[in-house]
């Protein structure tokens, strides 16, 4: 007796069921990788918002600790209201050290239109005369002051009235003084 049931229908049930095992496979195997992508640039945001959130509070702890240091910045510079004073300082400085000074030239920056906190310069040609000692200190005066000052091209110069009388200096040098709006 032959058997009414072949082989047949049966290989091709098990070929449809192996290609929607391997179907569901590539669906399972797509939305893993994708599932994983996700999960991976979420961890990545969340540890790159850590890392900004923790240079944040660095930067703030930065920043209140420094809060003294920065306000004492701004005593550097001389405001430009205040350069008349600071001329009058400098002026100051001939008769402390010794010498006889002279500011012969002066130009500043003009901040009356600037904003709050711009930073400008202001350039004076100073001249002194004196003995060694008074002139070398008055340049000593002058770089040792609390501001941003800058002493360009100096120059000192030997002056003798004659062979027998102590030697007289000329000096003479730039200064370069940071202003502040």
């Amino acid at each position: 007796m032959k058997n009414k049931f072949s082989h047949i229908p049966l290989l091709i049930f098990a070929i449809a069921i192996l290609l929607v095992v391997i179907s569901l496979y590539g669906y399972m195997y797509g939305a893993t990788g994708a599932s994983v992508g996700r999960a991976l640039t979420g961890m990545d945001f969340l540890t790159n918002e850590q890392d900004n959130a923790s240079k944040a509070k660095l930067l703030t702890n930065l920043a209140s600790s420094t809060l003294a240091n920065r306000n004492e910045l701004n005593t550097f510079y001389i405001s430009s209201d205040n350069i008349v004073s600071f001329i009058t300082a400098i002026e100051a400085l001939g008769p402390q050290s010794g010498s006889t000074l002279s500011i012969t030239s002066i130009d500043a920056d003009s901040l009356t239109n600037a904003a709050t906190g711009t930073i400008g310069s202001a350039h004076a040609h100073v001249t002194a005369h004196g003995s060694w000692g008074s002139v070398i200190r008055l340049l000593n005066l002058v770089e040792d002051m609390p501001y941003i000052v800058f002493v360009n091209h100096v120059r000192l110069d030997s002056v003798s009235v004659n062979q027998k009388s102590a030697n007289s200096w000329n000096e003479s040098f730039d200064l370069q003084i940071s202003i502040m709006k």
